[in-house]
């Protein structure tokens, strides 16, 4: 069957049934009402995940029959995310849940695949580095990274929708160059089932992904960078995949880090992230969510023209971008600064002439 022929079943299958899972979000209540958080107007549906799973999960197994150890154990432990995510949209859940079910998920995939994070490659300029049985808790650890990083992402219409698409479609064309057909065939699926859902969550959203959508998306995400790295058959280098995803790991490791530095919570919920500094000095949010786009695509770039470079390189040049990025990001918390100073002036000379 043709990529161009996979793409379509399975953007077909999330566009039919998103207006379902609309309605299934309606009657279970699984509803995103306003509120200091958010910046919608409307209750809103979530669930939209439940469509994007539609298309990978009904689909893959017709691509891949007879099913082998690494699809079965990826469409387990995805259904087992999105299992989660659906509980978090309709009653909620901790992030210690959330945790404890990505650990047992990612063992679905290690256990099926005997695949973990073993090399990273020549990080230093000193040879591989090879972790072995470290690779294990690393795995663990970069796989919930890589679900907080876009489960952080998706808070504005078609921001975590699009930064998941353009990475797809970076996995898609490394797999077809390194001849890995199953991860090539796994990204034009799932970027196919993203798009399918795409019309209904931007620019005005019909529906939101939900944790639904953002967990099930970067477990996808995360697993395809394992089986596209990993295995001494692997041509593709491991920083490949953390450029391409650069952007919404940059921002999750900042916004940790400050939480952490102000005493607060790592995993509580803010408005520290780069979207809402973006809009808070003053750009609109279907503006902020384009920038952000071409900043991931800039990324997917940055990877290709440095894929064929030693991995120290790829780093350190990934280290001098995120340096600029960090410059910028301080100077939008600046403006953000200046911007509040001014409305505050213009408030209290609005008071003196009453």
């Amino acid at each position: 069957m043709s990529f161009y022929t996979v793409f379509l079943i399975a953007f077909g299958i999330s566009f039919i049934s998103a207006p379902l899972v609309i309605m299934l979000a309606t009657n279970s209540g699984a509803i995103a009402f306003p509120g200091k958080r958010h910046i919608h107007a409307h209750p809103t549906p979530k669930l939209g995940g439940v469509a994007i799973a539609a298309g990978v999960l009904l689909f893959s197994p017709f691509i891949f029959l007879p099913i082998n150890g690494v699809i079965g154990s990826y469409l387990a432990s995805s259904a087992l995310m999105l299992l989660l995510g659906i509980l978090d949209d309709i009653w909620g859940t901790g992030w210690k849940m959330k945790l404890a079910v990505s650990v047992i998920a990612t063992s679905i995939i290690m256990f099926g695949t005997g695949m973990w994070i073993e090399n990273l490659g020549n990080l230093l300029g000193l040879g591989e580095i090879h972790l072995g049985l470290w690779g294990i808790p690393f795995t663990f650890f970069a796989v919930f990274g890589v679900i907080n990083a876009i489960n952080l992402t998706d808070g504005l219409n078609g921001l975590a929708c699009g930064v998941s698409s353009i990475a797809f479609l970076s996995f898609a064309v490394f797999a077809s160059m390194s001849g890995n057909e199953i991860v090539f065939y796994l990204s034009i699926i799932s970027l196919g089932a993203t798009l399918g859902l795409f019309k209904y969550n931007y620019p005005k959203a019909r529906i939101f992904m939900g944790d639904s959508g953002s967990l099930f998306l970067g477990f996808s995400l995360a697993i395809q960078a394992i089986l596209l790295t990993q295995g001494e058959h692997s041509k593709v280098a491991p920083m490949v995949p953390v450029i391409i995803l650069g952007l919404p790991i940059f921002d999750t490791v900042r916004v940790m880090v400050f939480r952490i530095l102000t005493r607060k919570h790592p995993f509580h919920a803010d408005k520290t992230h780069l979207h809402h500094l973006m809009m808070r000095s003053g750009i609109h949010p279907n503006h902020v969510v384009k920038v952000i786009w071409v900043l991931s695509a800039l990324m997917s770039t940055l990877a290709f023209v440095l894929y064929k470079f030693d991995a120290w390189i790829m780093l350190l040049i990934y280290i001098i971008f995120i340096s600029f990025l960090g410059v910028y990001v301080e100077n939008l918390s600046i403006i953000r600064l200046n911007n509040s100073k001014k409305n505050l002036s213009n408030g209290k000379s609005n008071g003196s002439l009453h």
